[in-house]
């Protein structure tokens, strides 16, 4: 075969357009001389700005070349470069001004928040005038879930006192937020947020986010900690601050009203012993397993779903996702860079069974690393996810999502434990409700590789106080509540 019948019938990957619609920017350096530069450059855009991925693609042949000078540590290089901007300061002085008057303020927290370092700065605002505060399912740690002023998760699943306090906010103080169709119950007014009249302050370090989807009273770029010390700043040059917040009383004794409606309608989950495991019961067990230091790093599936509504986090770096582009295996290899970064705290991935066989490899990367992590494979015996939207959108019909055997038709999957076993990794089968935190326990005491492989069942869906809208399906129906109509 000559090179130009080879060569009509292999196609080089063009690698940086591929990646390139998903991180920062991509750099790919084509001489040896250009890998430095290429360094300095790509840690740099990684940690300013917002921070996020960038790609650093050097081709094999770039490699064995001699680079004209020695690549400079990048953290090093850019260790003086800071990119947190405070915001205008009359932005600030109109923010406090709208909070202090407000009857029914929330603060609304996403990501910005957490991987921002704004924790301690928002817990010290939320309680210096008792507002209370909301989160979407990025920001979920941002404020310990057990704190009184902590409403728990906004979204089409959110808990009902989070959504119903947020929708009837007066003025809401958005931190970090993007506010996407899960957050916002695919924009609908009246089930996330009713905006207007609910006075919006967004506050971002991406111009683009402000504004974008829904109109602000205030919007601000600025990094979320500078932004809160300038606003503790200026609260210090107020009076009577704690006359502003015991007249929050009345609203937040509402919104207690709201999470004891919403603790009535799940309570009877937490205690059911059915089987396969009811998967409430499961993200609830899972999470009185864990130590109050471990880190628990989400992968993408319906899994997701019962962890953002039915764990606590309490740090944030406690539940780790990803949100944004839903990669299955996100969390079955995560969990192995999270130990890496923290090797003194337990790291424990929670995987959908879909995603766990897609990437199984990492049982091998784990021993021969010494990682001492533990995976918890939610097997439900399908691509729950994508089963749900292909019964909604082909008459219950679905294919090749749900797992069976060709010739006994009953549920089937690899046996998980088993695998585990294969590769040196200790594996175990969990059946019963009662039993999973005490397998978690187990796994973290274990101090090496852990699988456990738990039978959950598949074809249950998570109450909540939102909604959500697909092309043909219409509009689903919120599990307490109804739309709220301003008066």
């Amino acid at each position: 075969m000559n090179a130009d019948r080879h060569n009509s019938r292999h196609y080089q990957a063009d690698f940086p357009s591929t990646v390139r619609s998903y991180c920062k920017r991509v750099f790919q350096p084509t001489r040896g001389e250009m890998v430095s530069l290429a360094v300095r450059q790509a840690w740099k855009t990684m940690v300013t700005g917002r921070p996020g991925p960038v790609v650093l693609d050097v081709p094999f042949d770039v490699f064995m070349e001699a680079a004209a000078e020695e690549a400079p540590k990048p953290e090093e290089w850019n260790a003086n470069i800071s990119s947190r901007c405070g915001a205008d300061p009359e932005g600030v002085i109109k923010t406090v001004d709208m909070l202090l008057s407000a009857e029914r303020p929330v603060i609304l927290v996403g990501q910005g928040v957490r991987w921002g370092g704004a924790c301690t700065e928002l817990l010290r605002l939320a309680e210096r005038l008792q507002i209370p505060v909301a989160a979407s399912a990025s920001g979920l740690g941002a404020i310990d879930a057990h704190h009184p002023l902590a409403l728990g998760l906004v979204a089409r699943g959110g808990h009902y006192q989070a959504n119903h306090a947020a929708r009837q906010a007066d003025v809401l103080l958005a931190l970090g937020v993007r506010f996407d169709d899960r957050t916002s119950s695919s924009w609908i007014p009246g089930y996330s947020f009713t905006i207007p009249p609910t006075k919006l302050i967004h506050v971002d370090i991406e111009p683009e986010e402000i504004g974008r989807n829904y109109p602000v009273a205030l919007g601000l770029m600025a990094d979320v900690r500078t932004f809160l010390r300038e606003l503790h700043a200026e609260l210090d040059r107020r009076a009577d601050l704690g006359e502003r917040a015991d007249a929050r009383r009345k609203w937040l004794e509402a919104i207690d009203g709201y999470r004891k409606e919403w603790d009535k309608l799940v309570a009877p989950g937490f205690s059911d012993d059915s089987r396969p495991i009811n998967p409430q019961r499961a993200a609830f067990e899972i999470g009185r397993g864990l130590p109050e230091d471990a880190i628990l790093v989400s992968d993408i599936g319906v899994h997701h779903n019962w962890l953002l509504g039915y764990t606590k986090p309490r740090r944030p770096d406690s539940l780790i996702g990803s949100m944004g582009f839903g990669p299955m295996g996100f969390g079955v290899a995560g969990v192995l860079g999270a130990k890496f970064a923290a090797p003194d705290r337990p790291c424990v991935s929670v995987c959908g069974d879909g995603a766990f066989f897609m990437h199984a490899n990492v049982l091998g990367t784990a021993v021969e690393y010494d990682l001492p992590v533990v995976w918890v494979v939610w097997n439900n015996y399908a691509y729950a996810s994508i089963r749900g939207l292909q019964r909604g959108y082909l008459g219950g019909r679905e294919l090749a999502t749900d797992f069976h055997h060709p010739k006994t038709g009953e549920r089937y999957n690899p046996d998980f434990a088993a695998m585990a076993c294969s590769a040196g990794v200790e594996g175990v089968r969990v059946d019963r409700a009662a039993d999973l935190a005490e397998a978690v326990r187990s796994g973290v005491a274990a101090n090496k590789p852990y699988l456990i492989d738990v039978d959950i069942a598949a074809d249950v869906n998570p109450a909540g106080a939102g909604v959500w809208e697909l092309p043909g399906l219409g509009q689903s129906k919120p599990s307490i509540g109804t739309r709220y109509q301003p008066g």
